[in-house]
């Protein structure tokens, strides 16, 4: 405790001399924070940060989209490499990154977040629909406080608004990371390389640009295998301190090549209408491959067989708006988007070759995703006549279906066989639906106080459900909920730059259909077996049916002094969440009543509170110098249970914390622009490990499977030649910090790019 005083201590003092690059808005003499870059959807009430294209391009070594988050005061993207195209999640000031579902992501109001998962493994955002160079602004909220988005809001909504030309523009550009990765027996160079070619025009009418990208990368192993079978130099000890026998083997060595296309198009129709058509789809092709520790693959062809596989996807993104001229008093538009897995089909055989490489002539398996995908319909308007009234309404539609089979294949034809040729292993099946209407109204009530007031009703339903796996399986209950979320914020402008924002928001968050359609098996025993006789407890399916929507009451009191370019900010937070869904333990199964099932419940509350320090400032110190900090602390817990909810050792988990949520995180970056060409950055990360369990009990963190505390530092020079070209070089990881985040990450790279701009 009197550490975190002292860096409280410290970090106000900071504040003084730091802050975040940003632009303020003054509307009716109140300091407005958010950049008003779509006129469609409301200005955020509560706390904001956003960073810019200059500073993207100048600034942050972006190999790929989720590069552009990196600095943004607690947005942390659990991107493992270059190759993460499924496990690339947002986690936000409250909540880690194994919780996909409790944020938002937006591509010019056009969501992209995987509605189906709540989860690091499948629950990625889909970032391939917009690269670095066609973002404009990046720009965040923090928790649920509009009532123009659902209550997966709860951690936080972020917004990457693209540009579009307003003549001929052409952008070049070759990224190229390396990476140099020593850990036990694993002693390499990894590659990643990139292209990317955007145009664009606007004649008349019409604007357009085409945006195109390869990629092919290289990455560091994301797994070991781990076992007692035979006795390596590299002792593996659990994150508890339990032995884990030796690490046998690095696997999920991942090479990962990526096409994608993305085409927007924007016709000015008569009487004041604008027609935009954003078509885009994405190929990956992954090939995972394993390497021995024990000098040969005789005993590791089992054990690691899982983690060598072949993965074929094409994902196909669609949206269409058509909207009015936002400067009428009456401005509207129409929003339909859907997502859709025309193909995602990951294969593996039960064996490897005796050299590591996939059996073809075994028995294998496939998991299919075919028709698996959500669409979204939003219509947003607002009318501005009212005096001293800004008057933002919507109506929201989604459909999420979720389509998931695995087969066992016959030896020999597993590599070629198509979904529904073998015999099938498991199937997961099932659709989710939201209505929803807001209403919201930013109300100049005087001068120096603006009143933001919010209300969201939604009627929410899970329906057609399906759970097959072996020989278990059922139809899936249907269930239904309908929730009112009211919001409202207060912003007062106190005089002498100071402005005082008091918020709060109340929101729903539905389960997903990931969290309601699955099948648990036994994983723990207390004072008893999983298994009697020598079998195993059956697997179970949860209750669906009895998985409630979480009801999140966040509130947010912020302090922030406002001059100019420059913001010093203190924002004390809260979180109340009744019926938290977590993965929890508890018995499903009556007739194994020592056999702990680990499935998705609902946790009676859960508890968040923190602080946060945040603080920019330009030209400090020296003309050019620009400065950037923030610090926040969260304390994070159970506060109730249902009784069900259980640790490992049959205890209750009243007092835990939340597991993924880390109590300490903190970035600092420092920029200097000595001239026009020239521009230097250095920056670190900080991120001290929370508990990575139920059982709160991590003594030996940086282990694999463990989450550790780690302090990152980058740094990037890059160069203006002319009006065309500018090219850069960076290190992320300076110092080579080598650390877990459950997977181990990467280790020092280097990136260099050139680009061309027309």
């Amino acid at each position: 405790m009197k550490r975190n005083s002292i860096a409280l201590v410290a970090i106000s003092m900071l504040g003084s001399s730091l802050a975040i690059a940003g632009h303020e808005i003054l509307l009716d003499q109140v300091a407005v924070r958010g950049t008003k870059t779509n006129e469609m959807l409301p200005t955020y009430p509560s706390v904001t940060t956003w960073i810019d294209e200059k500073d993207i391009s100048e600034t942050i070594n972006a190999v790929d989209t989720p590069d552009v988050l990196k600095y943004l005061p607690n947005i942390f993207v659990r991107k493992r490499d270059s190759a993460d195209y499924t496990g690339a999640p947002i986690a936000s000031r409250i909540w880690g990154s194994s919780y996909s579902a409790k944020s938002l992501v937006h591509v010019d109001g056009v969501p992209i977040s995987n509605q189906l998962f709540n989860d690091n493994t499948y629950g990625t955002p889909k970032w391939f629909v917009v690269s670095p160079e066609e973002i404009k602004v990046a720009e965040v909220m923090y928790g649920p406080y509009s009532a123009a988005y659902s209550g997966n809001s709860m951690g936080a909504v972020v917004n990457l608004v693209s540009k579009m030309p307003t003549e001929f523009t052409a952008v070049v550009s070759a990224t190229g990371a390396m990476q140099d990765f020593k850990k036990f027996d694993t002693n390499d160079h990894y590659f990643t390389g990139q292209s990317h070619v955007l145009i664009g025009d606007k004649a008349d009418a019409v604007s357009w640009r085409v945006s195109l990208t390869h990629q092919d990368a290289n990455t560091q192993p994301r797994a070991f295998i781990t076992s007692s079978a035979v006795p390596t130099p590299y002792v593996y000890l659990k994150k508890d301190n339990a032995s884990g026998g030796f690490y046998e083997g690095a696997s999920s060595l991942i090479h990962g090549v990526s096409d994608s296309v993305n085409l927007r198009i924007a016709y000015d129709l008569p009487s004041d209408l604008r027609l935009i058509i954003s078509p885009g789809v994405w190929w990956g092709r992954t090939d995972a491959a394993t390497k021995s520790y024990m000098g040969s693959y005789a005993s590791f062809q089992t054990a690691s067989a899982p983690a060598a596989y072949a993965l074929d996807q094409q994902h196909l993104m669609n949206s269409v708006t058509l909207q009015s001229s936002p400067r009428k008093e009456f401005s509207w538009e129409f929003v339909v988007s859907n997502f859709y897995y025309d193909k995602n089909i990951q294969r593996w055989s039960a064996h490897l070759n005796t050299d590591g490489s996939l059996n073809t002539s075994d028995t294998g398996y496939l998991v299919d995703y075919h028709g698996t995908g959500w669409t979204n319909m939003d219509w947003r308007a607002n009318y501005k006549n009212a005096p001293h009234h800004l008057l933002s309404f919507g109506v929201h539609y989604d459909f999420n279906k979720l389509n998931v089979r695995q087969d066992s294949v016959a030896a020999g034809q597993w590599l070629q066989a198509e979904s529904g040729s073998g015999t099938l292993y498991s199937l997961a099946q099932g659709v989710t639906e939201t209505s929803a209407f807001w209403l919201q109204d930013a109300w100049s009530y005087s001068e120096s106080m603006k009143v933001t007031a919010g209300l969201r009703a939604e009627a929410w339903r899970a329906h057609d459900g399906y759970v097959y796996a072996s020989d278990l399986g059922g139809v899936q209950p249907n269930s239904s909920y309908t929730t009112l979320s009211p919001k409202l914020s207060i912003s007062w402008d106190i005089g002498h730059d100071w402005l005082i924002t008091p918020s709060y928001g109340r929101a729903s968050r539905f389960p997903t259909t990931g969290e309601l359609y699955n099948v648990a098996s036994c994983i723990t025993v207390v004072g008893g077996s999983c298994g009697v006789g020598g079998s195993m407890a059956p697997k179970m399916i949860p209750p669906a049916d009895s998985m409630k929507p979480e009801t999140v009451n966040s509130m947010e009191l912020s302090f922030e002094k406002l001059a100019g370019p420059h913001i010093h900010r203190v924002t004390l937070f809260a979180q109340d969440v009744k019926d938290a869904l977590l993965t929890t333990l508890g018995v499903l199964n009556t007739n194994y009543p020592t056999g702990y099932y680990s499935y998705w419940q609902n946790v009676k509350k859960v508890r968040n509170y923190g602080v946060e320090f945040y603080a920019s400032q330009k030209n400090t110190l020296i003309h050019g110098l620009d400065l950037m900090g923030s610090l926040t602390f969260v304390k994070s817990e159970i506060s109730d249970t249902y009784g069900l909810n259980k640790d490992s050792l049959g205890n209750s988990i009243v007092g835990h914390p939340v597991p993924y949520v880390p109590p300490v995180r903190a970035t600092i970056v420092a920029t200097y622009r000595p001239d026009g060409k020239f521009t230097y950055t250095v920056a670190g990360r900080y991120q001290r490990a929370g508990a990575s369990s139920l059982d709160n009990n991590d003594p030996n963190p940086n282990t694999y499977g463990g989450f550790s505390s780690y302090f990152v530092m980058d740094a990037k020079m890059s160069y203006q030649f002319d009006h065309h070209w500018r090219t850069s070089f960076g290190i992320d990881n300076i110092f080579n910090k080598d650390y877990f985040i459950y997977h181990p990450f990467p280790q020092r790279t280097f990136i260099a790019q050139l680009k061309y701009t027309h």
